[in-house]
């Protein structure tokens, strides 16, 4: 929505568009145009508006004395502050407008949604709130994310509640008929709540559970266990770090060694990728903080050995953690597709720890890998068939995926293979046949107008190697099976293998593929995570509204504020996150090693 449609639906006496109404006059300097500015109150209160919700700003701000002054001073004398009533309600007002708008638009989409719901409390965990988040491929395919609702829950927050609370929410958008899968958090995902979905929704309804919190479970049990380890190292770290004499001593230590001079920092316990990053600062370094602390101190609180060889060894770990939380945290890039190839990642952490980790680790690793058995026995058969929709995988490759993740953790994968997979997808392209095959037909036969590529010139995973041999491609009557019958790696370069932007792959064939291509947007739309990418590596119970002038706000200006600044991010494309700010903070650690 513009702000001139924005400016038309807001009814409001005080913003007298004749009056204040800012114009593009142009004025003539020799032989150039310079277009004259005229301040519009009503301009600066809807800017206002839009600028405290998305920016995270608090309205309070906004009206004080310092703003005001610094406004008419530095800005535009002619501005006049606010009171805190007119700013919510132009706040609201804009609000209002701009969900009328993406209603209206995703209602009339031609296509289906995916969603992820996360649940969050007040800071007195009393009020409960579900964030549903909603997920489309838009007709450029582009993957787009538009946060629907922060809406807060009646109480007790039972599960029929948050299931109603929902589907309302669907029906107000009007797009209960068009969901196709919903990934959801450990609090809305409970099993009843997923059955009630799927006696509702339309068959082909599928749902996920998210990735992150099953990561994010796995590393809160190792950091309990690891607690006196890691509480010895970071009180370490302290004691060296809160005194500028220690750290000169400590760097003076360093060089005697012929260790780089290193300003060590510690972590920050609400997240644990900076335990990582902590943890990464002290390798090589850890002999020369055990012995500066330990002659420091006495008492049986000192570092040994063991501190560090259990720490480094959940490092490992970490670092692989990380990996997976950064990637399913990714906003513009399918991440249902990558579900298996992250299990993978994860499965070869535990197969090569397993029987070679510290004996105080064990506990700790049978904990994490029993976690992760549970999810890849429950997550594995929707992971296989979203990435099956990457011709560089499809069913063969997945197969092999499958077979090296069973390997890994020492599990039978049952009725998880390349045939119970392809008899899977054939059964869900028959909805979409029947639905889409009258009206679309094939503008060309979808075969890669190029040569085949052979040797070393295609650089295959691993678990690809079984397709280098493979020359022989096989048709059949519909476009599932043409597409299964080609080898399309063999047309790939290294280059082009390694850089597979999947969404223009199929976006450029969906004149082949008219009713799969339907099918592919479909399944890489979920996203594999539910959490908020801010919250990835937070170590907290769950998602807050920790501000306790936020929490007492009232449930529509919640909606308001977390409504409109991912909306204003989606404007602006910039609804990504990193944790590039943490990474900064260990930056004079001389990280050398994080990736």
């Amino acid at each position: 929505m513009d702000d001139a449609e924005i400016k038309n639906s807001v009814d409001d006496v005080e913003m007298n568009e004749s009056d204040n109404e800012s114009v593009g006059e142009q004025s003539q300097i020799g032989s150039s145009y310079m277009p004259t500015f005229r301040y519009s109150h009503y301009k600066m209160r809807q800017g206002l508006a839009k600028y405290t919700c998305s920016s995270g700003q608090v309205y309070t701000s906004a009206q004080h004395v310092r703003f005001e002054r610094f406004i008419q001073e530095y800005v535009q004398s002619e501005y006049s502050g606010l009171c805190l009533h007119t700013i919510r309600s132009d706040s609201l007002n804009l609000f209002n407008d701009m969900k009328q708008a993406l209603i209206y638009e995703l209602s009339d989409f031609n296509g289906t949604f995916s969603f992820s719901t996360n649940f969050w409390s007040s800071a007195d965990n009393q009020l409960g709130f579900v964030c549903v988040t909603a997920h489309y491929i838009d007709s450029s395919w582009m993957l787009q994310r538009r946060i629907i609702a922060f809406r807060m829950l009646e109480y007790p927050r039972t599960d029929s509640v948050i299931f109603q609370s929902m589907m309302d929410l669907f029906r107000e958008y009007m797009i209960d008929d068009k969901i196709f899968n919903i990934t959801f958090d450990n609090v809305t995902g409970s099993d009843a709540i997923i059955d009630m979905f799927k006696n509702t929704l339309q068959p082909q309804f599928s749902y996920m559970r998210c990735l992150c919190h099953m990561v994010n479970s796995m590393v809160q049990e190792g950091l309990k266990l690891m607690e006196t380890h890691i509480e010895k190292i970071r009180g370490a770290i302290l004691y060296i770090a809160s005194s500028s004499a220690r750290q000169e001593e400590f760097s003076a230590l360093c060089e005697s060694r012929g260790l780089k001079c290193r300003k060590l920092k510690p972590d920050i316990k609400t997240h644990w990728n900076s335990t990582f990053l902590m943890l990464v600062s002290c390798v090589d370094y850890n002999a020369a903080i055990s012995d500066f602390y330990n002659g420091k101190h006495d008492g049986n609180n000192l570092l040994c050995e063991s501190d560090w060889e259990i720490a480094f060894v959940f490092m490992n770990f970490l670092k692989v953690f990380r990996s997976v939380a950064l990637l399913t945290s990714e906003v513009y890039l399918p991440t249902s597709s990558d579900g298996l190839p992250i299990l993978l990642t994860v499965s070869k952490c535990f197969a090569k720890h397993r029987g070679h980790s510290t004996p105080d680790f064990a506990a700790i690793y049978d904990i994490m890998e029993s976690r992760f058995k549970s999810y890849c026995e429950c997550m594995l058969p929707s992971f296989c068939v979203a990435a099956a929709m990457d011709p560089r995988l499809k069913q063969r490759g997945l197969g092999l995926l499958v077979k090296n993740i069973s390997e890994n953790l020492s599990m039978a994968l049952l009725n998880i293979d390349a045939k119970a997979i392809e008899a899977r997808l054939h059964d869900l392209y028959k909805g979409y046949e029947s639905k889409f095959a009258e009206k679309e037909k094939p503008t060309s036969d979808g075969m890669p107008k190029r040569k085949r590529y052979y040797g070393d010139d295609i650089d295959y995973e691993i678990f690809l190697e079984s397709m280098k041999q493979e020359d022989i491609e096989t048709y059949g009557p519909t476009e599932l099976h043409k597409y299964l019958g080609v080898n399309y790696t063999a047309y790939m370069t290294k280059e082009e293998f390694r850089n597979f932007d999947i969404l223009a792959w199929w976006k450029s064939r969906e004149g082949s593929f008219p009713v799969l291509s339907k099918m592919a947007r479909d399944l890489l739309t979920p996203s594999v995570s539910a959490v908020a990418p801010e919250f990835v590596f937070s170590t907290a119970a769950g998602n807050q509204v920790l501000d306790y002038k936020s929490s007492m706000q009232p449930s529509t200006m919640l909606d308001c504020l977390f409504c409109m600044k991912d909306w204003e991010d989606a404007r602006l494309r910039a609804q990504n996150w990193s944790d590039d700010d943490m990474v900064e903070y260990f930056a004079d650690s001389d990280q050398n090693s994080v990736d």
